[in-house]
């Protein structure tokens, strides 16, 4: 006789997660998507702003940014980028940064990406100083001449830099800043390309500081002490030689022009 045999089917043990294991499991599972998930970049506009003026110089520049940019100048460190098209008209503007009182950073790479997205022709960077000095530092020098050459390499011209306060400005492109022009220190006021005096305006460039330091004793007291140290000498010689030899500006009308950038009026 058969007999009729139970089949009892086998139950597999289930997996039991709890609230926190899940959640680690579901990190994990994020963690090995975004390893492989490549995402669109997109730059968008972010705001209107009605402009009816024209930028066709550095105090329209200064006047713009001042206007409608820059909140608490006087607090922190901003910097800014205006994007010009083919007609230099202004296409855009990118608040790059907002930093301390004395210092704000700048992203070279971001900066000129922005710039190529936008398909501009032209740039013009500002920042300001909070502390009302528009003399523009080693650092300022140094980041525009790195902005000017990552530019440059997408056929993109740098046309001014500059330093905005509440009551005034600096621009590199009316300085003639061989930051800006793309000469190296010196060229432009008689240095040979290895940074060594051009024997034939050295005697010349020497004769102007004597003459200008002269000027000075008399009627800048405070001006001809800063000269009298090596630092302060060397801050403002490339200054008075270029205006005389390149702006064509006696010694004593160069004086007050350095006493304003160097704040001793």
């Amino acid at each position: 006789m058969k007999h009729f045999t139970y089949h009892i089917p086998e139950e597999k043990p289930r997996l039991v997660l709890s609230d926190d294991g899940y959640s680690d499991l579901e990190q994990q599972l994020n963690n090995l998507n975004a390893r492989f998930q490549l995402r669109e970049v997109e730059l968008t506009y972010k705001k209107d702003m009605y402009f009816f003026g024209e930028i066709t110089n550095t105090a329209d520049v200064s006047a713009f940014i001042r206007q409608n940019i820059l909140q608490g100048i006087e607090i922190q460190e901003h910097f800014i980028a205006l994007f010009l098209n083919n007609a230099n008209k202004v296409i855009g503007y990118y608040h790059h940064s907002r930093g301390t009182q004395t210092s704000t950073p700048v992203d070279i790479k971001l900066l000129t990406a922005t710039a190529v997205r936008v398909l501009s022709r032209a740039v013009i960077v500002a920042h300001n100083h909070p502390s009302g000095n528009t003399k523009p530092s080693d650092a300022d020098r140094a980041v525009t001449k790195r902005i000017k050459t990552a530019l440059g390499h997408f056929d993109i011209q740098l046309l001014d830099h500059l330093i905005i306060t509440a009551n005034g400005y600096y621009s590199f492109a009316e300085a003639a800043e061989p930051s800006l022009s793309g000469m190296e220190y010196g060229q432009e006021s008689g240095m040979e390309g290895d940074g060594s005096p051009d024997p034939i305006e050295k005697p010349l460039r020497e004769e102007i500081m004597r003459q200008f330091k002269r000027i000075t004793r008399a009627n800048a007291p405070n001006l001809y002490a800063m000269l009298s140290t090596r630092e302060g000498y060397c801050d403002a010689e490339e200054q008075v030689i270029r205006r005389v030899l390149h702006d064509g500006l006696v010694p004593e009308a160069v004086i007050p022009l350095i006493e304003q950038e160097m704040e001793m009026v």
